[in-house]
């Protein structure tokens, strides 16, 4: 592969990160309804990969590319799992609680993955005579980390919906007169 094809395929994954971050932020926008499944596998086509995922990292990848990789998403799940938060509102419904940092990291980790991403390839080409990567194996260990990241970020996203809906039921009966 050249070095263009190589941008190319950055470029589509990059153009992939910024319409799920656009996706992710849409949703953050309207209220939750239901029980929350929606929430937990709102991104259900992000998991089509996992069994090629699955298949290259045992096929090709090592032990500590398998660390690196659960390392990564974990790592890179926290921030939205710290950040996110529901509130249930006066008339029933729950919604997304919004914050400023959940705002920065879900804007800024793409940029931020792309400009790492652009300068170390460009400053450190890894295409030479003496070095050819196993590009399957690379990009099985990205998509993998994105995966794991959102699939965290999922459900913790569900817990939290159904400890808030949880506890707006019991006010609700608390509230109801006792005959």
């Amino acid at each position: 592969m050249t070095q263009q094809q190589w941008d190319l395929i950055g470029y589509a994954v990059w153009a992939l990160i910024i319409w799920m971050t656009l996706k992710q932020f849409l949703q953050t926008r309207r209220p939750v309804q239901g029980r929350g499944l929606k929430l937990l596998f709102g991104d259900w086509l992000l998991f089509a990969p996992v069994p090629w995922i699955v298949y290259r990292m045992i096929e090709r990848g090592t032990i500590q590319q398998l660390v690196w990789t659960l390392g990564f998403g974990v790592l890179l799940a926290l921030p939205y799992i710290v950040t996110t938060r529901f509130k249930a509102l006066p008339d029933g419904t729950v919604r997304f609680q919004s914050n400023v940092l959940f705002y920065i990291f879900l804007f800024t980790l793409p940029y931020i993955r792309y400009t790492v991403r652009d300068r170390v390839f460009h400053s450190h080409p890894i295409l030479d005579a003496q070095h050819r990567p196993d590009i399957e194996l690379m990009l099985a260990e990205y998509v993998g980390v994105l995966v794991l990241l959102t699939f965290l970020w999922r459900l913790y996203m569900y817990i939290s919906y159904r400890r808030v809906v949880r506890r707006q039921g019991q006010i609700q009966e608390d509230q109801i007169p006792a005959l």
